[in-house]
Formats: structure tokens, sequence, C-alpha cells
């Protein structure tokens, strides 16, 4: 048997405030040896931002599911161990 949706009805902000049950929630597999990525806020000269730009669409038309964070934590990692 399919499982329903709760109702939400007449719930107000609560809807949008209560906490989900953990069973509930749909969480994304981390594929081995990959950490959990925090967001953080860096500024860039513009010059910077065109070449990273431009690798990521070189390297995209390879593999389709890298990500400007790849590129910017691979080059930090080379960066930090040196």
């Amino acid at each position: 048997m399919a499982r329903r949706r709760p109702q939400i009805r007449g719930q107000g902000a609560d809807v949008f405030l209560a906490q989900i049950p953990s069973s509930d929630v749909a969480t994304p597999t981390a594929s081995a040896g990959e950490e959990k990525r925090v967001m953080v806020t860096v500024y860039l000269p513009s010059s910077l931002v065109e070449q990273l730009d431009r690798a990521w669409l070189e390297r995209r038309m390879h593999d389709r599911k890298v990500q400007k964070s790849h590129i910017v934590a691979e080059a930090l990692e080379t960066y930090l161990q040196s």
C-alpha cells in the first residue's frame, strides 16, 4: 500500500515550523570518503572568477556532475599541502 502524505490543511505556520521525524526525511547518501560540505562565502577578483568559470566549463564537458566547489576545494587542498 502506498504511503500517503500527511494532511496539512488547518495547520497554518506549524506546517513549516514543526519538526519532521527523521524516518520521514529522505537523506542523501554521501559517497565513501566524502566529507560533509559547509557553505563559505569568499570574495574573489573578477579575473579569477572568469578563470574559474572557464575551468569549470571545460571540466563539465567531460564530467557533468563537477561543481565549482569541487574545483576550488582541489585547488585549496593542493595549496595547503605544499
